[in-house]
């Protein structure tokens, strides 16, 4: 419970973060997901979506701090996936250009209420690595916080796309669940060395479950 308090006062730190750079630099940030709902746990990823370019965009997530894990998604494009070693994960979606009528900056509403289109380029100068095995390694934080926040089976799937990759010839099950993913991330690591302290972090939260 304590450590479930720690992170989502983290989650909130990291929302202020937002708020105060979107108006000291006079840029539009939405806020989205389950935070601007009002129904977060301490395992939801922050969603935002920002219409910044290349240089503002890296003055943004590097503001915030050492990202131990920084990649792009490709289907869909235009999201870039953050996480930092404090336990927050974010979604962020890369806007090129979007309707703006007010003079607010920080907006706590639905973007996909207004027209607008992503901008995959500026992910792509961003995030400088794509190669699949890396791309696979964030799968280890998307299992664990989706099993962590209650969707087992979901977790289960990500852990198990995993060992797919890995062709390790198990499958985890999920009433045991916290060997098998504690198996693949060692597999894992021997075959393709993780960034400590994006290996600290899931087993952090291998230790939750």
């Amino acid at each position: 419970m304590l450590r479930e308090k720690i992170v989502m006062m983290n989650q909130r730190e990291y929302i202020e973060y937002v708020r105060k750079f979107a108006e000291a630099h006079g840029k539009h940030i939405w806020l989205g997901g389950s935070f601007l709902r009002g129904n977060p746990t301490a395992f939801s990823d922050v969603d935002i979506s920002v219409l910044l370019d290349k240089d503002s965009l890296c003055t943004f997530i590097y503001g915030y701090g050492e990202p131990v894990y920084l990649s792009y998604t490709t289907n869909p494009e235009g999201i870039i996936i953050v996480i930092y070693d404090d336990g927050v994960a974010v979604d962020l979606e890369v806007i090129d250009s979007v309707e703006v009528a007010d003079d607010y900056f920080f907006h706590m509403e639905r973007i996909k209420d207004r027209a607008y289109c992503r901008n995959s380029s500026v992910c792509r100068k961003v995030c400088q690595r794509i190669d699949l095995p890396y791309q696979t390694a964030r799968l280890f934080h998307r299992s664990l916080i989706k099993y962590l926040g209650g969707k087992k089976e979901l977790g289960v799937s990500v852990a198990n796309e995993i060992a797919a990759f890995l062709k390790c010839g198990f499958e985890v099950a999920q009433n045991d669940y916290k060997n098998g993913i504690t198996r693949l991330i060692d597999l894992y690591n021997d075959k393709y060395p993780l960034d400590e302290k994006y290996r600290n972090l899931c087993i952090g939260l291998i230790r939750e479950v």
